[in-house]
């Protein structure tokens, strides 16, 4: 758990963030205010819809918010700059370069020396085990090579905030396992302030200093479970379990909101076999099950 005493890293006051729709505005989040302290491992959880990518976005510079601020180190963000990196579900590698060269990619833009670049890159590249990797090309990595690599190359750019949007999603459960531990290791070197979107509760635990769970939209914080658990965690431990259930509970009402929405966008378009699926889920969801 990141000590109080740490400074503020990122401040979120009031921020709020519509959209237009073929329906009119619609509103992905409402008045969120939230403190990420430096060298915290925060993660967001929330039901679909509840605006987590898009308050990913906002911190990252990639939009702005409606209304409010976010501030990093005191200092307005107003665009997209190198000390917030974004890593993906996608591993947005580029394919005609190999490993090492996609690590340097952002250094070479920003006029590092190669032999300096390559120095650096090596060595990010043997922080996520992939130096012998490194005159590979990406459709040779496995999925989960990617997005070590991809990791990588975020860490290469010295950032002091990674913004991490589901990047294990897509991977099968053994190799997840694998990156929630090379993670924590990686995040106990290096200490970055790190905000992580994810939609499995267990992984949420495993991986951060502090859970923020999310309203269904408009999205809003409606709680913060602090995991006090020592490290390095597998999503397994037993001890995880307490902490899940809390984390669990304050979600189920929100998860229960979205299904009930989407069970009357079925019942309104005239799909009564999906609606009567998402009835069940809906009853399992609210008994417990």
């Amino acid at each position: 758990m990141v000590e109080r005493r740490r400074p503020v890293k990122l401040v979120l006051r009031n921020v709020s963030k519509a959209f237009a729709g073929r329906n009119g505005s619609v509103t992905a989040l409402e008045d969120v205010s939230l403190e990420v302290r430096q060298g915290e491992f925060v993660c967001l959880v929330g039901p679909s819809g509840c605006g987590k990518s898009t308050l990913l976005n906002l911190i990252a510079g990639l939009e702005r918010p409606s209304r409010g601020e976010i501030l990093m180190d005191g200092r307005p963000v107003t665009g997209p700059a190198p000390e917030r990196m974004v890593l993906f579900q996608e591993s947005a590698l580029f394919p005609w370069l190999n490993v090492v060269h996609n690590v340097e990619f952002g250094l070479k833009q920003k006029g590092v020396p190669a032999r300096v670049r390559r120095e650096i890159a090596l060595y990010y590249l043997e922080m996520v085990h992939l130096r012998k990797f490194a005159g590979a090309y990406v459709h040779e990595l496995s999925g989960g090579m990617k997005q070590r690599v991809a990791l990588a190359r975020a860490l290469a750019a010295d950032p002091d905030v990674l913004l991490m949007d589901e990047p294990f999603a897509a991977l099968d459960a053994q190799t997840r396992d694998i990156l929630h531990a090379e993670l924590q290791e990686i995040w106990a070197a290096t200490r970055k302030t790190v905000v992580f979107i994810t939609h499995n509760v267990r992984e949420a635990v495993c991986l951060g200093d502090r859970v923020v769970v999310l309203t269904y939209r408009p999205g809003r914080v409606k709680a913060h479970c602090e995991v006090a658990l020592p490290r390095p965690r597998q999503i397994e431990d037993e001890g995880l379990l307490a902490v899940v259930a809390e984390v669990t509970a304050s979600l189920r009402g929100e998860v229960m909101k979205a299904l009930n929405e989407e069970l009357n966008e079925r019942v309104e378009g005239h799909e009564p076999a999906k609606a009567g699926v998402l009835r069940r889920a809906v009853g399992a969801l609210g008994s417990g099950r």
